[in-house]
């Protein structure tokens, strides 16, 4: 089964087509980089991060932070399953200044097949 790609770009009149896999990092990408209440129609996608000043992810709490992307990705992304968080710090440049990854570990199945999931974005 052929999934959309994002961002979407229509090609040859036809929008690009992306693996399962790659689909499901387009859309926890999309999920991680949208502030909650940022689309009219539902209100709760995105995540948390966004609420806190860059200041306060170091003092956050993390397992409130991990719990809360942990949640949005079962709700809207519903491929991935059995689905663990992790964050870490990373160095700071002016193209990320929030400093901060999350590795989103879990399963999916692809033509019956379960396959094994782990994928790591940085924030900022």
């Amino acid at each position: 089964m052929e999934h959309l790609a994002l961002p979407f770009a229509l090609s040859d009149g036809y929008l690009d087509k992306a693996e399962l896999y790659d689909s499901i990092s387009y859309s926890i990408g999309l999920l991680l980089s949208s502030r909650r209440g940022s689309l009219p129609f539902d209100p709760d996608y995105g995540c948390d991060v966004w609420e806190k000043e860059f200041s306060d992810l170091y003092t956050a709490n993390k397992a409130d932070l991990r719990a809360n992307i942990r949640n949005a990705i079962d709700k809207y992304e519903k491929r991935l399953y059995n689905v663990s968080v992790s964050l870490s710090s990373i160095d700071t440049t002016p193209s990320h200044a929030l400093g901060l990854a999350v590795k989103v570990s879990g399963n999916y199945r692809d033509n019956g097949e379960e396959k094994k999931y782990e994928q790591s974005f940085r924030i900022g």
